[in-house]
């Protein structure tokens, strides 16, 4: 991963001789060579909401359920297991599995955050999830009637986070659970969840 992103931090593309690291990056380069359908809107207010409802949903969403997911004790076996098995096989698991683990928690502590500090992330979460069920008020997707690089953004966090504790705080915004289910069914997303 180093070797291809000096960061050491995923998403990373390879495509023929291109690497291309950051999902941001990897949306646009993708879009210029498979513009079919489109994610990115022509209509440049359009592109600008979609380019800030996507900064939003890797910055702050990602921060945030990357909180639930490696400080709540309740959800280190889904981490783990959601993540290691990308990155090591077999008797390299459990190793691999720990030091990640004492990683991303030492990240963490080192922005003041632990475990005590899951309240004040929930508390963030339903905020963010109550404004985003504001955005889907009348709508099927976030700019509207198709799928934009915005919902693709917010769903990848989003989607994680159904496999922790915190998805009950889900269940309090109809539109949002609404909104995943719907995404989720489109597909070129359901073929991408199911393999």
């Amino acid at each position: 991963l180093r070797r291809l992103n000096p960061l050491g931090k995923v998403p990373v593309l390879v495509h023929g001789t291109t690497v291309i690291a950051d999902s941001s990056r990897i949306a646009r380069h993708l879009e210029a060579h498979y513009p079919d359908p489109a994610i990115v809107p022509p209509d440049p207010a359009a592109y600008a909401y979609a380019t800030l409802l996507e900064e939003w949903a890797d910055e702050s969403l990602y921060f945030i359920v990357g909180a639930f997911k490696w400080l709540n004790p309740a959800n280190r076996a889904a981490a783990l297991a959601n993540t290691v098995t990308e990155i090591a096989g077999g008797p390299l698991r459990p190793l691999a599995a720990w030091r990640l683990a004492r990683t991303v928690r030492r990240r963490y502590a080192a922005w003041g955050y632990d475990r005590h500090a899951l309240p004040h992330f929930e508390a963030r979460m339903r905020e963010n999830l109550r404004l985003l069920g504001t955005l889907l008020d009348g709508k099927p997707y976030l700019l509207g009637r198709v799928p934009t690089l915005a919902d693709v953004a917010a769903f990848a966090q989003l989607a994680w986070m159904q496999r922790y504790a915190e998805r009950r705080l889900l269940e309090d915004v109809p539109a949002v659970e609404e909104w995943l289910a719907r995404f989720g069914a489109e597909p070129p997303v359901a073929a991408a969840l199911s393999s």
